[in-house]
């Protein structure tokens, strides 16, 4: 009796999640039986009224990795003629995070980069470096207090869509479970090709309650580039140089998970 409704549940459940996957838009790619990366979705933190952090010398966070996220593009789309490269925005404009998500899942996308650079606490000591973070699910309850940390110049006034967060959270468990470990690996390859091409030190990879992964469904990363409040990591990010390097090696690190993705799943068709 208790198995029965065990069975039941589980199937009303995966009833629900299959119904809301549909009406949502975040349907897997068109061609199911093509498991290979053919495209890549780009998302450029913050934009418009959403500065991001603020450095040292005043720039601001969504001025420093639009132009990371334009020249990674131009890397992929001058190396690929059958890769479609998608940005989340390509200029300073205000996308809602879960938009982000919703763009990269009607694209059929296989792949999730977002860029951001960091900012310390007030509390703590200078920080420098690079900070890779995947999709903490048991952590998605902080993406409020996350989101809201992020975004202090839009108003602690403007809600968080807690329902859409609840619904996304059961589809993440899904879908990041099945993609967990390509999100790991391709963490794992961004990690050595910055230390390899950039002067920015590696501070780890990590897991957090970030929004913006939470609805993608594929594999997802995002790259704390460097601490704007770091005064070394800030003129490195603000100088063509800098902003090349990183694209260069983010760039690379999607050759390299793209070649070993692609492999991996032809032998399964």
């Amino acid at each position: 009796m208790i198995l029965k409704k065990i069975i039941l549940i589980s199937s009303v459940l995966l009833i629900s999640l299959t119904a809301f996957f549909i009406f949502h838009n975040t349907s897997v790619p068109q061609n199911s039986n093509d498991k290979r990366i053919y495209t890549v979705i780009i998302d450029a933190g913050h934009g418009g009224k959403d500065p991001g952090t603020t450095g040292l010398s005043g720039v601001f966070e969504k001025n420093i990795v639009l132009p990371i996220a334009i020249k990674l593009k131009n890397y992929l789309s001058k190396e690929y003629d059958d890769l479609k490269v998608v940005m989340t925005r390509d200029k300073d404009e205000f996308i809602e995070l879960k938009k982000r998500g919703q763009i990269a899942n009607s694209e059929n996308g296989n792949l999730f980069i977002s860029i951001h650079c960091n900012a310390k606490k007030n509390e703590e000591n200078d920080k420098s470096g690079f900070e890779i973070y995947l999709l903490d699910l048991a952590r998605v309850d902080e993406a409020n207090k996350i989101t809201l940390d992020e975004n202090k110049f839009i108003g602690y006034n403007e809600k968080i869509d807690t329902t859409y967060l609840t619904q996304n959270k059961m589809l993440a468990a899904v879908y990041q479970q099945a993609y967990l470990n390509y999100s790991e690996r391709f963490s794992s390859m961004i990690e050595t090709e910055i230390i390899k091409g950039t002067k920015l030190p590696g501070r780890g990879i990590f897991q957090a309650g970030f929004w913006v992964l939470l609805s993608a469904s594929m594999p997802t990363v995002l790259v704390e580039c460097g601490y704007l409040t770091n005064s070394s990591d800030e003129e490195y990010l603000k100088s063509e140089k800098g902003q090349d390097e990183i694209a260069k090696s983010i760039f690379k690190s999607v050759r390299y998970f793209k070649l070993e993705y692609d492999f991996e799943n032809s032998l399964m068709q």
